[in-house]
This record gives structure tokens, C-alpha cells and sequence, in this order.
């Protein structure tokens, strides 16, 4: 086990000690929803066939990633379809073009643009795999717009802005527990950093993280999204205390 491993085990039995966030129970109904539609989807499983030797290049925000965010942003999607008179097959077609965007968000994570990278990267692939203008431009459009802090592009189309503001959320939810107990020690890993030295940026990062509280974009999102920020910066705070014990003498 290396060290990576060993703090991502420290960290995940932190928080374990914590509840789940409300999302899970709230939406459960869509979430099973959007898990039915991820498994049956043929454009779906298209995607992610192709996309995932690509992210298997950062496992910080890798094909696990990818998944969380896509299965997530479907129940969004379907938790916000009535709001827009969305229902039934139009909101089952509308989840599954959430869950390719999520699917493709991330991957051209190492570009500086990675957003505006990936956008145009998952264009040519929905291109070649044959899917029609409009929908190819909603998953465009949401890509493009899922960077944090940074103010998104108008779009028009009711449809395509839920596609756009359920994929951000679903991306943000992951700045909770996840960042904690998974993202942190896979950026680490995947750039061979040393856990030490990022102990003392810790009160920083997580200011930074704190803003995210007011950026969610769709209502299920602004409702439920904050507490996901709130659990992870507890959990983060727990594990801050853990880390400047576990390596006290290094600080020194």
C-alpha cells in the first residue's frame, strides 16, 4: 500500500463517521431512474466505451468520476423536467444526453481550457457517432459552461440550459465528501506530490471550496447542492486535524 492508498482509507473511514447528503434520499426515485436509463442507453454506452481509455489517463477525475457525475446529472435532469413540462420519453432522452455530457465533461481534463477542450472534443465524437445537431449541441453547450467561477454562456433552448446547469451541479456535488475522501489523493498520486507539502495549503483550498456553496445553477441544485459543500469542508476540517498528527514531525 502507498501512501496514497493509506490516506484515502484514513480519509473515507473519517468520513464515514458523517451522513450522507439529503440528494440521495430526496432523489432516490430519480437517481434509480437515471441508473436504469445509464444501463440501457445505447448512445450511453457508446460514450463511455470510447471515452473510457481516455480518462483513464488522470484517475483523479477518471471514469469513476465521470459515471458519479453522468448518473447524477440524468436524476437532475428528471428531478427538474416537470419545472419545464419535460416528462416521459422527452425527459428519459433529455437524462441520457445529461449522462453522455457528464460522460465527456473531463475529458480533456489536462488542457489549460479544459472545459472549452472537451466541449469541442466530445463535438467531433458525437458527430462521428451520428447524433443529430440539436442534441449534439446541448452536450456542447453543458460542457462548455461547467468550469467553477466562471460565468457560464446564455443559452437559450429551455432544454439545453437544464442540460447545461444539471451537468454543473452534478460536477460541484463533487467538491463534497468526494474531494475528500477520493479527488484529493488521486491528483496527488497522478502527479506524485507529496502529501506533506500540501498539509499548510489545506485552510486555503478550502475557502476556495466554500465559494461553491452559492454557484449551483437548477433548483434541485441550489436546495441540496450547498449541504454537499458544508459536508465535505467538515469532513475536510477532520481530516486536516488527522493529517498535521499523522505527520507532525515532518511539519516541524
Amino acid at each position: 500500500m502507498d501512501i496514497y492508498d493509506e490516506m484515502m482509507i484514513c480519509s473515507r473511514g473519517i468520513a464515514a463517521s458523517f451522513p450522507d447528503p439529503h440528494f440521495y434520499e430526496s432523489c432516490a426515485s430519480q437517481l434509480a431512474h437515471s441508473h436504469s436509463i445509464y444501463r440501457q442507453a445505447p448512445l450511453v454506452a457508446r460514450c463511455r466505451k470510447v471515452v473510457a481509455q481516455e480518462l483513464a489517463r488522470n484517475p483523479s477525475h477518471g471514469l469513476d468520476h465521470a459515471e458519479k457525475v453522468a448518473v447524477e446529472a440524468g436524476a437532475l435532469v428528471l428531478a427538474e423536467g416537470a419545472r419545464i413540462g419535460l416528462e416521459g420519453s422527452d425527459a428519459n432522452e433529455a437524462a441520457a444526453l445529461a449522462q453522455v455530457a457528464g460522460l465527456l465533461h473531463d475529458m480533456r481534463r489536462g488542457d489549460k481550457d479544459h472545459a472549452r477542450s472537451a466541449a469541442i472534443a466530445a463535438g467531433s465524437l458525437l458527430d462521428n457517432l451520428g447524433v443529430p445537431e440539436k442534441e449534439r449541441e446541448y452536450v456542447v453547450q453543458a460542457i462548455a459552461n461547467h468550469e467553477a467561477f466562471v460565468e457560464p454562456r446564455i443559452i437559450v433552448s429551455a432544454i439545453g440550459k437544464l442540460l447545461s446547469d444539471t451537468l454543473y451541479d452534478a460536477d460541484k456535488f463533487r467538491w463534497g465528501p468526494d474531494n475528500f475522501t477520493v479527488t484529493l489523493w488521486e491528483m496527488l498520486r497522478f502527479a506524485r506530490a507529496s502529501v506533506v507539502a500540501v498539509i499548510p495549503r489545506f485552510p486555503e483550498g478550502m475557502e476556495g471550496i466554500a465559494r461553491i456553496k452559492g454557484t449551483f445553477r437548477s433548483h434541485t441544485g441550489r436546495v441540496l447542492g450547498p449541504e454537499f459543500i458544508d459536508l465535505g469542508l467538515s469532513i475536510g476540517n477532520k481530516i486536516y486535524e488527522f493529517l498535521r498528527g499523522r505527520f507532525a514531525e515532518d511539519l516541524t
